[in-house]
């Protein structure tokens, strides 16, 4: 009898086995109808097109874009994806985050700049998408029901919060408090500037688009919600979703005077919640939207009065740079210390870099007047991919961006920050290439002494994985081709529009050469990683391209042995040789990622003034190298992901089996109901707190796969994200624009092994036939492959005589590949002749 692993294995060697006489067709092919619709692969400029018209022209029909807007001329209110069972960040597809706002900004700014060129028609539609961002700004959404004063935040003496200690695992909270205030010392600047707005400039970074919670009365109106509150532990599936206008109306709805429960009450104990609002930004997304403002602005757009406004936008980040609580950054920082001041000097709460988030918030209604108090607090860890020197780059030197910072001191901070943030990367860089997660001035969330000889940075600690831990922030390879992208950016800039920083020195280099230094060896690996007819050999799928789409550092996400060395201020090009990474994943379906990662190698090639011949032959420099990646993986992914509304591929998660199995903490003290009456008690799941799910047709599908399997890794579905879309516009935009004359190609058969036979030579391993020191699935399904297709499935003379197991002698067989098989289900013990 066969095991349920091992028949997943035969069903992965039988479906290997089919792919095995296929060959990847190149682009005009009759393989996919989609991706040559109306001639839409002949150009870059033309793929572009053919996309923006499915996501954002026609993105109402086709799903993206919601049919609610913000007013005006703006576009339909993005979804996070056009499916509905998503749970990755947002636990609901059709809710929207900060993230996709700032990309409908900055895929309209490459179609405006495209049609300012002349590559595509059309009319400017940033401001369009600009408008549509400002829905998810509270104090400037036309979308929402709830018409808040949220202009009464400067009506304060001070801005200040209590001091909480965060906790290791959601059962921790409410955690302990120890009174001591946190005072912003930026308020009164802020105050000075800003006083006659509606509030802060900042994008919340989520929203239920059409209130399928019912947390805005169920009258299907975009609402504001947030989910993440409690510690490093709490996943997604964890979460208790809550309104971020806590008017006490569903959970607990007990009350004593002007104190009750709500929801929050979960997260801050019971009878302690006035009525109040709350938000938080991810300054990533803030910085993405500036980053758009700026390259229409570097291409001749008319952005008119946007480009203010992202200089206002970037001016309030600054609330960003702060630690939590306004503590001074430093290794003896206590949590019972008191707040202090900014600035660079030793007693400064301001670490420079773009952190997590900041949050602020204030009273609603209350016996004694509303709108009596208002808090905020920033955050003390900061991840590498969430830092975004472009933006300050630009939030410096474009005239017109940084005009619209009116705060005193912001063009010195945002120098001071660009310096620090173009240092951590110099920081953080591995020996292979990929950048180590980033640091924190709050060890553990409370402020406890860092362990001895802990690695720092400017008094900060090295953090494997910033702020989450399920799973660790930095494993994914998001985090790795979304910052890298803006280096790569702004290192096009300078090089072809001169460093207008006046000379900077980062690490004792030029912002140039740091820029060069850093990307060289981030793309040499992935040069070297990416792979080409893989075959996972742990699964047995095949993928025609494949990227690395998982990283470890470290035999776990806590071990400090993998780490860098403590920042001098200089950078060390053969520092870090304790801080590696290891590949523990490919794939081929994050649009998104093969996308960024590819308009990173565009940019780079551009400013190394590669020559676009090598868009269609392998060079010998590394920008050569990947021009020429670039367009063998944007012309494959088209080819095999383009359907009729967008890009994507099948995919499964076996993780989404949390959806029926995990628990969700809910105190012993709390009892309450969510609006569509979901049970918010001890004992709760993921599921039983959103019974709303149980109506959706897509989950309805998953819970039949759980249900006879036990398992949700058969479930399989296609998502269309909207961040997914939107990056690879930007590199089929990038490549059209920098590289106007390139044009997609197929993928070119390898280059045949000419080494002599077999004859006279001895197997260094049995199986072996891919030559990579292991026996595994992958060798079965390349001598397959290899049988149906010789000229493009070639084997080295090695690995011929390493996998001819059956009958030796004879040559290679496609016996052989079975007996390889057998011997990895356990059949035969031997693969010995």
């Amino acid at each position: 009898m066969i095991s349920k692993k091992n028949k997943a294995l035969v069903a992965g060697i039988l479906a290997a086995a089919t792919s095995a006489s296929a060959v990847m067709p190149t682009i005009g092919s009759a393989a996919n109808s989609y991706a040559s619709e109306g001639g839409a692969n002949k150009s870059y400029a033309a793929m572009f097109e053919s996309l923006y018209d499915d996501v954002m022209t026609n993105g109402e029909k086709n799903g993206y874009l919601s049919s609610q807007n913000n007013g005006g001329d703006s576009f339909g209110i993005p979804y996070h994806a056009v499916e509905t069972l998503v749970i990755e960040a947002p636990d609901y597809g059709h809710e929207t985050t900060s993230e996709a706002m700032s990309y409908i900004a900055w895929i309209a700014a490459m179609h405006d700049v495209l049609v300012e060129k002349g590559q595509i028609s059309g009319s400017n539609d940033l401001d369009k998408a600009w408008t549509t961002l400002e829905a998810i700004i509270p104090g400037w959404s036309k979308a929402t029901s709830d018409k808040l004063e949220y202009g009464t935040i400067w009506e304060q003496e001070r801005l200040k919060a209590d001091t909480a200690e965060e906790g290791d695992l959601p059962d921790a909270y409410p955690t302990s408090q120890p009174g001591v205030e946190a005072i912003n010392p930026y308020y009164s600047i802020f105050k000075s500037a800003y006083g006659s707005d509606n509030g802060y400039y900042l994008m919340h970074w989520l929203a239920d688009v059409d209130d399928w919670y019912g947390f805005g009365g169920g009258n299907g109106k975009f609402t504001f919600i947030n989910t993440f509150q409690r510690g490093e532990q709490e996943s997604c599936f964890e979460t208790v979703p809550h309104p971020c206008i806590e008017d006490l109306k569903y959970g607990n709805t007990d009350k004593e005077g002007d104190n009750g429960n709500g929801i929050k009450a979960i997260f801050n104990g019971l009878n302690k919640v006035p009525s109040q609002y709350s938000f938080t930004n991810a300054p990533d997304a803030e910085d993405r939207a500036i980053q758009a403002i700026y390259f229409a602005n570097r291409y001749g757009v008319n952005t008119g009065e946007l480009s203010a406004l992202a200089g206002k936008m970037g001016d309030q980040c600054r609330n960003d740079m702060f630690d939590k609580y306004y503590k001074a950054i430093g290794k003896g920082t206590k949590i019972t210390d008191s707040s202090a001041g900014a600035g660079t000097g030793s007693n400064s709460s301001q670490h420079f870099l773009m952190a997590w988030y900041t949050s602020w918030g204030g009273a609603y209604k209350a016996s004694y007047g509303n709108y009596g108090w208002a808090w905020q607090i920033g955050c003390s860890h900061s991840h590498q991919f969430y830092q975004n020197p472009l933006a300050a780059y630009a939030l410096c030197y474009d005239s017109k961006i940084n005009a619209g910072m009116k705060a005193k001191d912001a063009t010195s901070d945002y120098e001071e920050s660009l310096k620090r943030q173009l240092e951590m990367y110099l920081w953080l860089q591995s020996v292979d290439g990929p950048f180590a997660g980033g640091c924190t001035n709050s060890w553990r969330g409370r402020y406890e002494t860092y362990p001895s000889g802990h690695a720092t940075f400017y008094d900060m600690a090295y953090v494997p994985h910033p702020v989450y831990a399920d799973p660790g922030s930095n494993h994914w390879i998001g985090n790795q081709v979304w910052s890298t992208q803006r280096l790569a950016e702004l290192y096009y800039d300078v090089v072809t529009n001169g460093d207008k920083s006046g000379g900077m020195k980062v690490g004792g280099l030029s912002i140039e050469d740091a820029l060069d230094a850093l990307l060289s060896r981030w793309i040499e690996w992935f040069e070297e990683n990416t792979k080409f007819d893989y075959t996972d050999p742990e699964t047995g799928k095949y993928m025609s391209y494949a990227i690395p789409s998982n990283l470890d550092w470290g035999k776990d996400d806590t071990d400090y042995t993998c780490t860098p060395d403590t920042w001098t201020g200089t950078y060390d090009p053969n520092g870090n040789q304790s801080l590696t990474c290891k590949i523990t994943g490919y794939g081929q379906g994050d649009i998104g990622c093969v996308s960024s990662l590819c308009n990173t190698l565009i940019y780079y090639a551009a400013a190394k003034g590669v020559d676009s011949k090598y868009a269609y032959e392998e060079g010998s420099s590394v920008a050569e190298k990947g021009l020429y990646l670039a367009n063998r993986l944007l012309s494959m992914q088209w080819e095999g992901g383009r359907d009729d509304i967008g890009l994507a591929y099948e995919d499964c998660n076996g993780s989404l089996k949390r959806v029926f199995e995990q628990k969700v903490y809910i105190p012993d003290y709390y009892k309450g109901e969510m609006p569509d009456g979901s049970k918010l008690e001890p004992g709760a799941t993921f599921l039983s707190i959103r019974e709303s799910y149980k109506k959706d047709p897509m989950f309805q599908e998953l819970q039949e796969v759980y249900e006879a399997t036990g398992e949700t890794e058969d479930y399989k579905y296609k998502l269309h994200r909207f961040w997914h879309m939107g990056d690879a516009l930007m590199s089929y935009g990038g490549m059209a624009l920098l590289y106007p004359d390139v044009k997609p190609i197929g993928v070119e058969p390898p280059t045949p092994d000419t080494s002599e036979g077999t004859t006279g030579g001895t197997a260094t391993l049995w199986g072996d036939a891919n030559c990579d020191d292991k026996v595994n699935l992958a060798d079965a399904v390349l001598i397959m492959q290899n049988k149906a297709n010789p000229s493009k499935y070639t084997i080295k003379a090695q690995g011929e005589l390493n996998g001819d197991v059956d009958e030796n002698g004879n040559g290679l067989t496609n016996k052989d590949a079975l007996k390889i098989q057998q011997f990895m289900l356990g059949l035969v013990d031997s693969l010995e002749p």
